[in-house]
């Protein structure tokens, strides 16, 4: 979720999906999964080396923190500048594009409807593993 107090975002935060932030043509992830996978990679429990495989597919699946669970909500806040993007998106969006494309097509500067349409369709074009939800949100001068 996010609440727009101009020139501030607070991105409130629950499970896997994400939210980012273009801006002068750098994306930044502004959350972070809250998955096992996550929690023990960020205590240097596991990592991306050989033989983590299935194991690591099974972590990123299950969920620390959710909606109708035990829920954690992370809180954060951006400031925003003309120009700046805003991405909110679930992981079915991050498992088939991967962060740089992502960038390329927030930077088109195409307007939020058509650059949420193209987004959804490429992750359809690659198989859609999970659901995929987006939402852009840009932020031009008055």
């Amino acid at each position: 979720m996010v609440t727009l107090i101009w020139p501030r975002a607070y991105v409130v935060h629950v499970g896997d999906s994400r939210a980012y932030y273009l801006h002068g043509g750098r994306l930044r992830q502004l959350t972070s999964d809250q998955t096992a996978y996550e929690e023990l990679a960020d205590l240097g429990v596991i990592t991306d080396g050989p033989g983590v495989g299935g194991q690591k597919d099974r972590l990123k699946h299950m969920l620390t923190s959710a909606i109708g669970a035990e829920i954690e909500p992370s809180i954060g806040l951006v400031d925003l500048d003309f120009g700046d993007a805003l991405l909110l998106c679930t992981d079915g969006l991050t498992k088939h594009v991967p962060d740089d494309e992502i960038a390329r097509i927030l930077e088109t500067g195409a307007g939020a409807e058509r650059t949420c349409r193209r987004l959804v369709d490429l992750t359809l074009e690659r198989g859609a593993s999970d659901n995929v939800t987006v939402i852009v949100g840009r932020f031009a001068a008055p």
